[in-house]
């Protein structure tokens, strides 16, 4: 275990020393739902005045209504002046400079409501929901007898899901489930060199990112390297799971 531990702190000093080791990607090579809340479900950390109903029906009251803090709502689409929303929990606003009493207008549960993109950009929230976009790791840290750590790169689409809980700090974690294309080297025949192979990677871990600078992101990554039964024969440590610790920034 000690000589491990030793293993997994030079990886990591490594990583801090290299700080593009590995990245969350966003590349116009894959998809990506960077930029994008459509989906996502919110909840609001202060009072908002400003939603309007979105009907059709002439019998709806217009003017602007008011939501209060910890009020919870989905994005159902965004243009580039304004963003529509469905609230699915309503929480009594207690501000009464952003919601003003007597008249005091509040969203309800179900209905849709369109607020300016101007205003909307400086609505202070909690985000949760699905995430997608590009995974590129270059080293691994093979676990195993061995220990290596070893350069070797991977591309992977990922899939992750936003949590809220570090946002108001000014960070978020997400967990993310990665799949794609690797590259390995494989110790040749002879053992006296290696080649590169192409490699099914697959990945489970946590990244980190930071609102305050986009291209920042950490976090750990753990997974295994898949190939053909004849390179496997030659190094059979090709296999072994693999471990990924990052701290940078995107390249």
């Amino acid at each position: 275990m000690k000589n491990l531990l030793s293993h997994i702190k030079f990886a990591l000093a490594f990583t801090l020393l290299n700080l593009t080791t590995c990245t969350v990607a966003y590349s116009a090579d894959f998809p990506t739902s960077n930029g994008s809340q459509i989906g996502d479900h919110l909840t609001l950390t202060t009072d908002v005045h400003g939603f309007t109903p979105v009907s059709t029906n002439p019998g709806v009251a217009a003017g602007e209504r008011c939501a209060g803090k910890y009020s919870k709502y989905s994005v159902v689409d965004t243009s580039a002046t304004e963003t529509i929303v469905k609230f699915y929990d309503i929480v009594e606003p207690k501000s009464v400079d952003t919601c003003p009493l007597p008249d005091r207008k509040m969203v309800a549960e179900g209905s849709l409501y369109k607020i300016p993109n101007t205003l909307y950009k400086n609505i202070q929230s909690k985000t949760t929901g699905l995430s997608y976009g590009a995974l590129v790791v270059p080293f691994k840290f093979r676990l195993g007898s061995d220990k290596k750590l070893i350069s070797s790169a991977t591309v992977a689409p990922y899939i992750g899901f936003r949590l809220n809980h570090f946002q108001g700090w000014g960070f978020e974690l997400m967990p993310v489930v990665a799949a794609g294309l690797g590259l390995v080297p494989v110790v040749s025949d002879d053992g006296k060199s290696t080649s590169t192979k192409s490699a099914f990677s697959t990945a489970v871990g946590l990244t980190l990112t930071s609102a305050k600078d986009s291209k920042f992101s950490a976090g750990v990554l753990f997974g295994k390297d898949f190939i053909s039964k004849s390179d496997r024969l030659n190094d059979p440590a090709v296999v072994k799971p693999w471990l990924s610790l990052w701290l940078g920034v995107a390249l």
